[in-house]
């Protein structure tokens, strides 16, 4: 009994030396930093209004402020810097005390005033016009809106008489008289001419052959001369094709009735395409338009801002510049009537 008391005795020592030494340990642990001050989390400076600002005015920086703001809840769009934003305009009108975003100021006022969409994406000081275009002189529609084009004008040009402001020739008149008659006036009468080719007026000519002169007249009317120049470079596209009505973007309620197949709309081909040009432009295209110019747009790269001379283009400068011969009168003709195509198959024997 003695031998087991003792061995007993001695268990129990060493169980509360170990809760000792533990109580010990933990205790430490919590003394050095389990009772420490919790660190605050780190802040940063915000802009906020201390001043109101009303919309459209410009924020100067007097009217802002800052105040520290979790970093943790600081979100893209709020503006940590003051200078970010002076010189800039209120698109709303801001309170005193609030924290001012990307979303509550814009580069140009009224950019939040009732208007079209498509006002506000034109530069102060340019002007959008629309011209009207095909699929042979627009890329085939291939230009989408906010690309940079370049604008080429083609005309006809034809002489006209400089007082009658008419095309040339003049139509022709007959006058006839009797002669001189002894003390009177000489009597004069014109014949008018009802027009067209033989009234037309010509020139006299002499003939080499015969040594007699002639009287030549135009066989038709006068062919217009045609020349081509790029007339505008790196203009932007406002729009492609006609913009929708005010009455179009807005849903109308439509009575209940029974469901019907959806028809999808086919597509319409652009017939305008709307460019924002200087005032000056504006004028020039509009004069161009009325007097019958033809218009072919050229799709420029978006990171391209050359400009380029260029020369125009006519019958003589084609000639000249891609070595074009003026053909030969020839006694005889190629005869395309019976040319069959190349690696055609014969015909069947009848």
């Amino acid at each position: 009994m003695k031998r087991g008391s003792r061995i007993l005795l001695f268990l129990i020592v060493v169980i509360i030396i170990l809760i000792g030494v533990a109580f010990f340990v933990l205790r430490g642990g919590l003394l050095s930093g389990g009772a420490a001050t919790p660190t605050p989390p780190p802040m940063v400076n915000i802009v906020v209004v201390q001043q109101p600002i009303n919309r459209d005015d410009e924020i100067k920086a007097e009217s802002l402020t800052t105040m520290p703001y979790s970093q943790a809840n600081v979100t893209d769009k709020m503006i940590t810097n003051p200078q970010q934003i002076v010189g800039k305009f209120a698109a709303y009108p801001l309170a005193q005390g609030m924290w001012i975003t990307t979303d509550m100021v814009t580069d140009r006022p009224g950019m939040n005033q009732p208007g079209s969409a498509a006002a506000k994406v034109v530069t102060p000081g340019l002007v959008a016009i629309s011209i009207p275009i095909s699929k042979l002189n627009s890329v085939s529609f291939g230009i989408n809106d906010g690309d940079r084009v370049n604008v080429i004008a083609t005309s006809m040009f034809v002489d006209v008489d400089p007082n009658f402001q008419s095309k040339l020739p003049n139509h022709s008149a007959v006058v006839t008289g009797p002669g001189f008659l002894p003390d009177a006036l000489p009597v004069l009468s014109a014949g008018i001419a009802s027009g067209g080719v033989g009234s037309a007026q010509g020139r006299a000519e002499l003939d080499p052959t015969l040594n007699q002169a002639l009287y030549l007249v135009p066989s038709e009317s006068q062919r217009p001369r045609l020349v081509s120049q790029m007339v505008l470079q790196d203009i932007q596209v406002l729009h492609m094709g006609t913009f929708p009505l005010a009455t179009q973007t807005q849903p109308q309620a439509q009575p209940a009735q029974e469901a019907q197949p959806t028809v999808t709309p086919q597509p319409v081909d652009p017939d305008m395409i709307t460019l924002i040009v200087t005032p000056q432009d504006a004028v020039a295209l509009t004069y161009m338009m009325y007097s019958g110019t033809k218009f072919t747009l050229t799709l420029r790269a978006p990171d391209d801002t050359t400009r380029i001379e260029t020369e125009a283009a006519t019958l003589q400068y084609l000639l000249s510049q891609y070595a074009i011969p003026v053909p030969a009168k020839l006694p005889y003709v190629m005869d395309v009537q019976n040319l069959s195509e190349p690696n055609a198959a014969p015909a069947p024997a009848p």
